[in-house]
């Protein structure tokens, strides 16, 4: 049979005289190396090693080096210290790109710790090219979030609620068994054998009373702190909600530009909510690209009120679907929106048109809010049954209400915005997990944060590549150097 034949693993074959020859011409890898290359590193932050005046020992890495390595890395889910002293040695992009420096794994994970804090500033930097190569369209914006398992286990974080039921849990199982432990030594004869000896029950009940100890413990430890929940391996980290699971993670926000979806920013929080991140993040973003105003596309679960005044502020306006879930809507009554209000005569009318006057004013949660009501009204009112199961009906309105109002009737008008969130933002998030397979390696915010910001750079550094073409960029790189 004429069948395709391998080579002699006796032959003696030679690998490109150059490491120039490895790589063709048109590799992305040459676009990171560039790339890198034209960063001030000291300026970012990053710390550089110090040589010893008199000579002694083995010269450092060069932290450039470090850098390109860790970029590669993340771009291909690489992202151990381990894995990738393996790549630096066999991988024949690395061997160029590290010019044949071969790290170990301590080297590696040592700068990454070492430097936590400086990936953001090469995120960042990355940003102004894309901003000369008018990769950012700053129109709309699109702001979600999304949370990411911590090197933390479920079983090792814990709520004062979840110890307490523990603890009920401990304590009825230990009376259990002391019950039985009694009634055992009441009894004569040898015990069914089914049940458990003397013995065996004493071993339980010590082992619950150490646990309840346990518990004792750790209950005491977090009072002491004023912490209402603990994570013992990475102490950053929250206890999280992600489709319906639950995990120990992190939340991570981010702001995405719509023209083609790279990230404007991103921040890592261990706030198991999403609201109140809303302004901050669209400050940043404005900060990032140097607006003037744009749109600003979330879910609901963003929506506050002064978070929406302070976008407006800032010449930001949100887009935010409105939160239908008040208590009289829970039970199948008329919500806020069905009460109409008239500025002229400051009133709201009813939905059986009687009108509610300002009764009161009041602070709720530092919301200064205007009391309505018409209890004459509402005495006689045929629809009473569908609008309170009280004497009379109330509605309050916040001092700034006229703002939400302004930003309803702009998503009403403009309802194809909000309706852009997910193509724009989703899908960073399907590319963002994939980069961190897993989960974080990493603990604590700080470092977090670090590998947030590597991963971003990689997802933006692909879109880049996509739209632009290495070649492309690296025109650009060399323009931005010579200007």
């Amino acid at each position: 049979m004429n069948l395709r034949q391998g080579l002699d693993r006796q032959q003696i074959y030679f690998l490109p005289e150059r490491l120039e020859d490895y790589i063709g011409p048109d590799n992305p890898v040459r676009f990171l190396d560039a790339f890198v290359d034209t960063l001030d590193l000291a300026a970012l932050g990053f710390v550089l090693p110090k040589s010893d005046p008199r000579g002694r020992g083995a010269p450092a890495y060069p932290p450039a080096a470090m850098l390109k390595l860790y970029i590669y890395g993340y771009l291909h889910q690489v992202r151990s210290s381990r894995r990738l002293e393996a790549e630096a040695g066999r991988n024949l992009e690395l061997v160029w790109l590290l010019k044949k420096l071969t790290p170990d794994f301590k080297t590696i994970a040592d700068f990454r710790k070492t430097n936590a804090a400086a990936f953001l500033g090469v995120f960042r930097q990355f940003h102004q090219l894309c901003r000369q190569e008018e990769l950012f369209g700053g129109q709309l914006l699109a702001i979600d979030g999304t949370k990411i398992k911590a090197v933390n286990a479920a079983d090792q974080n814990w709520t004062t609620t979840k110890l307490e039921k523990e603890q009920a849990r401990v304590q009825a199982r230990l009376q259990e068994y002391l019950s039985a432990l009694e009634q055992a030594d009441l009894e004569e004869g040898p015990p069914p054998v089914a049940a458990l000896t003397a013995s065996q029950l004493q071993e339980k009940i010590a082992r619950l009373k150490a646990r309840q100890q346990e518990v004792k413990e750790t209950l005491s430890a977090m009072a002491e702190q004023g912490l209402s929940e603990l994570s013992a391996t990475d102490s950053d980290s929250r206890a999280m909600r992600r489709q319906g699971r639950h995990l120990v993670g992190y939340n991570v926000q981010a702001v995405a530009d719509a023209k083609h979806h790279l990230l404007v920013l991103t921040e890592v929080t261990n706030a198991a909510s999403d609201q109140g991140q809303l302004a901050p993040l669209a400050r940043g973003a404005k900060e990032q690209l140097e607006l003037e105003q744009a749109d600003v596309v979330a879910d609901g679960g963003y929506y506050k009120s002064q978070d929406i005044k302070d976008c407006q502020d800032l010449g930001l306006e949100p887009h935010l679907p409105a939160v239908k879930n008040s208590p009289s809507q829970r039970v199948g009554q008329y919500g806020k929106e069905d009460f109409c209000y008239e500025a002229a005569t400051d009133v709201y009318r009813c939905p059986s048109g009687a009108q509610l006057s300002p009764h009161r004013q009041m602070v709720d949660k530092g919301r200064h809010l205007v009391v309505y009501k018409n209890a004459k009204a509402c005495a006689q009112c045929s629809l009473k049954a569908r609008c309170t199961r009280t004497g009379h009906r109330t509605i309050s309105r916040w001092e700034h209400e006229e703002r939400l109002e302004r930003m309803a009737a702009l998503v009403k008008a403009q309802p194809e915005k909000l309706a852009r969130r997910k193509t724009i933002i989703e899908h960073c998030w399907g590319t963002l997990h994939w980069l961190l397979p897993g989960g974080f390696l990493v603990k604590g915010l700080k470092k977090v944060q670090a590998e947030v910001s590597l991963a971003a750079l990689a997802y933006n550094l692909k879109r880049a590549l996509a739209v632009r073409g290495a070649q492309r960029l690296q025109v650009g790189l060399t323009l931005r150097a010579t200007a």
